[in-house]
């Protein structure tokens, strides 16, 4: 395998680029520009959901009829400064970020989650996502003392 460093900074850049507006789509809830960052075929996947959760989405469509709504349940208004890493394929990069202020609107608890997410990118789009998060924090921003008991029993 070759490596060419300048054009490897430029795959990196531009996966960087392509977060930071899935970020700023979220914080302005602006869900057809969340989907347009997407490829048609793209995979999301949630490894750490919990029994009886989404655990993969395949295909863009399925991605928008998931995420479409998301307005209407979070409000997130501060995401962490994100940390990035790079593999040796220029186009995969590891981010560490958290949400640092956001609620669940129904609700009214705070939703406050850490993710280590996997990107996989391709001609500016994104074609898998791996996003591992603490599903115990969204359950206790969801639901009530008692559902969320009930929930976890039956795990």
């Amino acid at each position: 395998m070759t490596f060419n460093l300048a054009d490897n900074e430029k795959v990196m850049e531009a996966s960087r680029e392509i977060f930071h507006k899935f970020c700023k789509s979220l914080l302005e809830k602006d869900m057809n520009q969340f989907i347009e960052l997407f490829d048609d075929n793209a995979l999301f996947e949630f490894p750490y959901a919990l029994k009886g959760f989404t655990q993969k989405l395949e295909g863009k469509a399925a991605i928008y009829e998931y995420i479409k709504d998301f307005p209407q349940s979070f409000d997130i208004t501060r995401f962490s400064e994100p940390t990035f890493h790079f593999t040796l394929n220029p186009n995969i990069m590891i981010i560490e970020f958290g949400i640092e202020d956001g609620r669940n609107l129904t609700t009214g608890k705070p939703y406050l989650q850490k993710y280590i997410s996997v990107i996989e990118t391709k001609d500016n789009k994104i074609v898998h996502y791996k996003d591992y998060w603490n599903p115990v924090v969204a359950l206790v921003a969801l639901l009530d003392a008692e559902t969320l008991q009930k929930v976890l029993n039956e795990q």
